[in-house]
């Protein structure tokens, strides 16, 4: 076969999911696909993953994305004649604590919501299943029957082999040594055999994928780390097709083998790899064996199973393996090239998730957006100083960990710590503020008062900072409380076309007069809620966007890939030039009229309104807006004045109850009220219309903005599902994510988001639910709801209307 010269899409890696994008791109109809591998097939880091194929992780997204890898791979053999490997044995998570045996419970309810078969275990069972096991050792566990185990290799052969089949090209040992860029967009690839010319390159390349990336001017920022397992010797008690034991209290998986066991371990305090320690061609390549490391989890191993005890160990597999800082993939297009993909950092689970990746990917290329919610995976959600490599080799350290380390509500990283700290950082830190972390950010989730240690004690119950919370909480609904806000992503949008080009980008109306505030979407082709912001006019031609810190890099992104290619509009992050100080509460406007000559009065300050004013020995932007669900304003400043100002806020607050807040009363104010939180209860997969949110688009506008068809095309059919808000009658369980609801007995839903209401006594949460026949809100009332939490059934309230001041008297008065 030739070499080409061109091709639609050119695939860099020819690992599994190299192999699994091919074969999904041809399935669905696009052949002109190569594949270039510098190596031989699966040769980087495929051929040593343990196998594991399990359907449940802890999002939905994840779980979705992973329970098609188990239909897939048993159908492949049939399709292919290619044998896989795949044994479909099931997996047994166990327990050593209780607490992780309620998130295992929590696990398997998710599973639920997804239709994946899964089933908590006692003692008897756990030990019927897999004899082998010490039962002493564990307090229970569950058995998922659906999962089991592939061979890498085969399993990578018959995706190829599926590829070719349909018209794809695969050329082996073709080293990639750069990428023509022009005009921002990809133009061709360019190999050691030659240059292919090419409408689309994927980048999946491993843990060498941050070094490719590099060549095409796109930052990857993920790191590798050595991952390793050890194969026993085999013997007659290890009995065929064993589920695979899954022991996250003892940090290890332990799977049969042919006959023997396998041990694999994903430790709290991983070993960070430079690339550059590794050989420049590393094929099918090993590191050295390090039984320091592994010693604890193989005593472990021998605790669970004590027959390994006394078995001898045929080999010590080290590898490389890539991961990334926040624990999750890297998918999508790369915001600063387009037509460029990337397909990495899969922190050890690609062979798992490969099946489906490469169809959601294989999507996203083909419609030019992604088809499903894969916002929390997106590459365009990283800071620039996230290709750090200090940064990365020690945050990668602890992410290998976090694998099987207890995923607790509201989990704080220990590593790379003080990245971006808030102007008011030593303030906060003098007056208890314990904090929290969002892209790099440090900032104030809670505040300790007398008495209580201020650091996290994580639980699934009520944390060591639940009655610290309930003071700033009541002090935001009966009084005044001082939310230091920095940390959102504070962006210009400025340039004569910039209200012509927002028009279309946003769905609500940007045409407004200076110093109003619009909240609005920013939606895909299909009316998907892509962004979730709030622009402010500042004056004819600038715009400022406010956004979550978490979201901004994407937000930004979306804005500069739809701009019109010969709009006038420029895009600038001003966040570190400007502190925030949120001031909500019933009493705000007696604290700001107390150091401000400015008139707060609804006459001359309505909602909506931004106006600049003096404040302290300063001037400030004042925003009358709210995500708590009370009267309040932001203060935006230059950040050199945000020290004085707070400290008059301060001392002129303390007569007035004043209380200083953090994003966990945030949290909790904001469920009350029924305000949507991005990436959970609104997300790509939802429209305005389903999410009750339709008060924020304009149709009246005469602009075809980015989903408009869409939306209309939903009102004129009506939508399938909506938005409810539900109340636990119960004050004790905490609500969180992804719990199943159920209506008269039958499961119908999960929640979206969740948290404790501390003015309704008791958690609160948001889900979407399918639309009856009947009147929407009749039939939320007559019916009886109930929430499933860790295999708890716990009964609820449901309403169409938020609990808390549903009608917004309080903002407005």
């Amino acid at each position: 076969m030739s070499f080409p010269t061109q091709a639609r899409v050119v695939i860099v890696g020819g690992g599994i999911i190299g192999a699994s994008i091919a074969y999904h791109l041809t399935k669905f109809g696009w052949s002109d696909v190569v594949l270039v591998e510098r190596g031989q097939l699966t040769s980087g880091t495929t051929w040593h993953a343990a196998g594991l194929v399990n359907q449940l992780r802890t999002t939905a997204t994840m779980t979705d994305l992973c329970r098609y890898g188990a239909q897939l791979f048993s159908s492949l053999k049939e399709e292919t004649g290619q044998e896989t490997g795949f044994r479909r044995t099931g997996s047994l998570p166990v327990a050593r604590t209780p607490e992780r045996l309620t998130e295992i419970a929590r696990l398997i309810s998710l599973g639920k919501t997804f239709g994946v078969e899964a089933h908590m275990l006692s003692h008897d069972e756990i030990k019927a299943r897999h004899p082998l096991v010490d039962t002493s050792q564990v307090i229970g566990g569950a058995f998922i029957p659906g999962d089991g185990s592939t061979n890498p290799i085969d399993t990578t052969q018959a995706l190829v082999k599926g590829a070719r089949n349909r018209g794809a090209k695969v050329f082996e040992h073709v080293s990639v040594t750069g990428f023509d860029v022009q005009d921002g967009a990809i133009q061709a690839v360019i190999t050691e055999q030659g240059t292919i010319k090419c409408e689309i390159a994927v980048l999946c390349a491993g843990a060498w994928t941050r070094d490719l990336g590099r060549k095409a001017g796109v930052n990857v920022p993920l790191y590798a780390a050595e991952h390793m397992y050890v194969l026993t010797e085999a013997h007659a008690d290890i009995r065929p097709n064993l589920p695979v034991l899954r022991d996250a209290d003892g940090y290890i998986y332990i799977k049969e083998d042919t006959g023997k066991l396998l041990v694999g371990s994903f430790e709290p305090r991983a070993k960070s790899l430079p690339m550059s320690k590794l050989p420049g061609n590393f094929q099918f390549g090993e590191l050295g064996e390090d039984w320091d490391h592994f010693e604890q989890p193989m005593a472990n191993a021998m605790q669970l199973v004590p027959l390994i005890e006394n078995l001898g160990i045929r080999h010590f597999l080290n590898g490389p393996e890539s991961f990334t800082p926040d624990n999750k993939f890297i998918l999508g297009e790369a915001p600063n090239v387009r037509n460029i993909y990337v397909a990495s950092g899969f922190n050890s689970q690609g062979i798992l998730s490969s099946a489906g990746v490469g169809k959601a990917m294989s999507e996203w290329i083909m419609a030019g957006e992604p088809t499903m919610d894969l916002s929390e995976l997106d590459i365009a959600r990283f800071n620039n100083f996230e290709i750090n490599q200090r940064f990365l080799s020690e945050r990668i350290s602890e992410t290998l960990g976090l694998l099987f380390a207890m995923h607790w509500p509201h989990r704080q990283f220990d590593t790379a710590r003080g990245i971006r700290e808030v102007p008011l950082y030593a303030r906060l830190k003098q007056k208890g503020a314990v904090f929290g972390t969002a892209a790099g950010w440090e900032r104030a989730n809670w505040y300790a008062t007398d008495g209580v240690k201020p650091e996290y004690e994580y639980s699934f119950e009520r944390q060591n900072w639940f009655e610290c919370v309930r003071k700033e909480h009541e002090a935001t609904r009966n009084a005044v409380a001082l939310f230091d806000m920095s940390s959102f992503g504070k962006t210009f949008i400025e340039g004569p076309d910039a209200e012509s080009e927002l028009q279309r980008i946003c769905a609500n109306n940007m045409a407004v007069e200076p110093g109003r505030i619009v909240y609005t979407q920013m939606l895909n082709s299909r009316g998907g809620i892509v962004a979730d912001v709030t622009f402010t006019r500042l004056s004819e031609h600038r715009y400022m966007m406010v956004t979550a810190a978490a979201t901004q890099p994407h937000d930004m992104n979306w804005i500069n890939r739809n701009l019109g290619s010969d709009a006038r509009v420029t895009v600038t992050d001003v966040t570190s030039g400007h502190a925030v100080l949120s001031i909500m509460g019933p009493k705000s406007r007696e604290l700001l009229q107390k150091i401000s000559s400015a008139d707060f009065s609804n006459e001359v300050f309505p909602f909506g309104v931004a106006r600049e004013i003096e404040i302290g020995y300063a001037m400030a932007l004042a925003q009358r807006v709210t995500f708590v669900g009370e009267l309040g304003w932001e203060l935006y400043m230059p950040t050199e004045f945000v020290g004085q100002i707070f400290d008059f806020l301060v001392d002129a607050g303390e007569p007035l109850g004043l209380k200083l807040a953090g994003y966990h009363a945030l949290d909790s104010l904001r469920s009350e009220k029924g305000y949507r939180h991005f990436g959970n209860d609104v997300t790509p997969g939802d429209t305005p219309i389903e999410a009750a949110l339709q008060f924020a688009v304009s149709f009246r506008k005469d602009v075809d903005f980015i989903g408009r068809a869409a939306l209309e095309k939903q009102k004129a059919e009506g939508v399938k599902r909506k938005q409810a808000f539900f109340r636990l009658l119960d004050p004790a369980p905490i609500l969180l994510h992804d719990e199943p609801v159920y209506r008269d007995g039958v499961l119908i839903g999960r929640t979206t988001s969740g948290s404790y209401g501390y003015t309704v006594g008791s958690s609160v949460a948001m889900g979407y639910l399918p639309v009856p026949e009947v009147d929407w809100k009749e039939w939320l009332a007559s019916g009886s709801f109930e929430i499933e939490l860790a295999g708890v059934l716990y009964r609820a309230e449901a309403s169409a209307r938020p609990f808390y001041d549903p009608d917004s008297h309080r903002i407005k008065m």
